[in-house]
């Protein structure tokens, strides 16, 4: 609903209500008698009547300034303010730091795995293989796959800390 439509509707009721208790009011004075209530619809009331709605109404939805601050208030608001933005910050801070590290620590754990994992298959195939060798399919030695399989793996494992 439109702000105006609002204020048109504040209005309105607030102009019912003032000529219902003017109205009231006039009777019980005995300003008016019940014989002449066409009086109370003559153009100086209605102009004052939709004068004093206008401005009950103005002051119904004015808008309010806040109070000034003494300048004592306002260094305490402005530390309140730059605290709160300190602290922001250095939350926005300590979860980057905590994403980075979260990042490194993921990374670490795929290497060690890869590691681990390939730590284990050179380790069993050396212990199939026993003292034998087997020729591989580029024409090299299965044992010195292996032996460098195993190297690899220590070279990549961030646990061995050479990685």
């Amino acid at each position: 609903m439109p702000r105006w439509f609002s204020y048109a509707a504040i209005f309105v009721i607030t102009a019912f209500v003032l000529h219902a208790f003017l109205l009231i009011v006039s009777l019980a004075a005995g300003m008016v008698s019940a014989d002449s209530l066409l009086t109370m619809a003559g153009p100086v009331t209605f102009i004052v009547e939709f004068g004093l709605a206008a401005v009950i109404t103005w002051l119904i939805v004015r808008p309010r300034g806040e109070t000034p601050l003494s300048e004592k208030e306002e260094r305490v608001r402005d530390a309140a303010l730059e605290d709160d933005a300190r602290r922001r910050v250095r939350a926005i801070e300590q979860q980057y730091a905590d994403e980075q590290r979260l990042d490194r620590l993921t990374a670490e754990v795929a290497q060690w795995r890869k590691a681990r994992d390939l730590r284990a298959y050179a380790s069993e195939a050396l212990a199939d293989l026993g003292d034998g060798d087997v020729t591989t399919a580029e024409g090299g030695s299965l044992r010195e796959e292996l032996q460098w399989a195993l190297d690899h793996a220590d070279r990549i494992d961030p646990l061995r800390g050479q990685g």
